[in-house]
């Protein structure tokens, strides 16, 4: 006989569900004798990745010191770069100044009597460079005070949070292992 082409397909055979039940679960976990076992809807072992050798964990511990070390040496060189900016900066002011001295001197030597109009006009224009590199000597240090009280805020504020978060993974590491069954084999007495 052919099938008729207006009957649907036979649905398909289907796994039977597991009934959940209090007391299975319960003898299951105690082992009582006449209760099939379960077959887990997922390995557990599979959804974790495996412990790490000892080997492994050391080379990744020496691997974030030698990351910890190479940040600090970049820090610094860093400092070291600007405490060079800042003397490079120190000596050409005082270049300035003394290129500036060094010309003073030169026309009071050339003039032997009183000061003349050239020299009064070089000592203003020194007075007005200097006053300028004082404003911007001042200025540039509140800058880089700021900026150092801002940075190492930032630093202490990060370290805060890296404490936080090593704290909280080691509960969280806590919970993990409090909440793993121990490997246990309780024999039921025999009688």
């Amino acid at each position: 006989m052919k099938p008729s082409k207006d009957l649907p397909p036979p649905p398909p055979a289907r796994e039977q569900k597991r009934k959940l039940s209090l007391k299975a679960a319960i003898a299951v976990a105690t082992k009582s004798k006449g209760h099939q076992t379960f077959k887990p809807l997922m390995d557990p072992m599979d959804e974790f990745p495996a412990a790490q050798s000892g080997a492994q964990q050391d080379m990744e511990a020496r691997l974030l010191e030698l990351q910890a070390d190479i940040i600090n040496r970049e820090e610094i060189l860093s400092q070291n770069e600007k405490n060079f900016r800042a003397r490079e900066l120190e000596l050409n002011e005082r270049e300035a100044l003394l290129e500036a001295r060094t010309k003073i001197v030169e026309s009071t030597a050339t003039q032997p009597t009183g000061t003349s109009d050239g020299a009064e006009a070089a000592l203003a224009a020194l007075k007005k460079t200097l006053d300028a590199q004082e404003m911007t000597l001042r200025d540039t240090r509140d800058t880089l005070r700021k900026r150092e009280t801002y940075i190492e805020e930032c630093e202490n504020a990060l370290v805060e949070q890296s404490m936080m978060l090593t704290e909280r993974e080691a509960r969280l590491e806590q919970r993990e292992e409090d909440s793993t069954p121990h490997n246990t084999s309780s024999t039921p007495p025999s009688e």
